[in-house]
């Protein structure tokens, strides 16, 4: 899910700001692998060592409780991401992986270990074909920012209805409309990394709305997996 999708904001990362050094194309590519590679590492030492903790912490806890602590958190983090300098936007990625891991610990809890590593592999796949893609398609890719953005809108909506009115009938349906958003919001994230300044600031900027794409697409997919599963 993009951060700052808008065209004015696309726009206005496109040109050096006062202030901005720019990088080689090398250094900005390293920089936004080893931001997601950062955010990728703490979740997955917060699921392999603080898993059970994070559940007994959460199911003694109201609901609401954290679901308000986790949206301060991460709403918290993409404001300084996408409104602060290197430092700060380093600090708001770090408030927006935190709590996913916790997130994570619980979604993953009771689902088999093989489901996980083929739901990384194919996530992996998935997340290198739509870069490749957003790559050669640069144009076509930065033209769905809206389209994206209210698709996604219509999925959260449709499945609270799901959920609430019609027991979730409808749950797998939704969680395969989240995958394809969230693919080609890989591709419109990349393409948005081959148009911007390279600038730290910026490289660290566009990882964050990478890797919230790639957690989200994998969550689809293992909820996706596990219901087959299931079948």
């Amino acid at each position: 899910m993009a951060l700052g999708n808008s065209q004015m904001v696309l726009a206005e990362r496109q040109t050096l700001r006062e202030g901005d050094v720019e990088i080689s194309e090398r250094a900005f590519n390293l920089i936004i692998g080893g931001m997601l590679l950062y955010g990728f590492v703490l979740n997955y030492l917060t699921v392999a060592l603080f898993a059970e903790k994070v559940i007994r912490l959460v199911s003694n806890m109201s609901p609401w409780v954290f679901l308000i602590g986790y949206f301060v958190l991460v709403l918290a983090g993409n404001f300084m991401v996408s409104k602060g300098g290197p430092a700060l936007s380093f600090v708001g990625y770090t408030l927006i992986a935190a709590p996913i891991g916790m997130v994570l610990c619980l979604s993953l809890s009771g689902v088999p270990v093989s489901i996980i590593k083929s739901a990384v592999l194919i996530t992996a796949i998935v997340t290198l074909s739509f870069m490749i893609a957003g790559t050669l398609f640069t144009g076509f890719f930065l033209k769905l920012g809206r389209v994206l953005f209210f698709s996604l809108l219509f999925t959260i909506v449709g499945s609270l209805i799901s959920l609430l009115l019609f027991k979730n009938r409808a749950g797998m349906v939704y969680e395969w409309l989240g995958a394809g958003i969230f693919s080609l919001y890989i591709g419109y994230d990349w393409a948005r990394a081959n148009t911007c300044a390279r600038t730290v600031d910026n490289a660290i900027d566009l990882s964050a709305s990478l890797y919230l794409d790639i957690i989200n697409l994998f969550l689809r997919i293992v909820a996706i997996m596990s219901d087959s599963k299931r079948k």
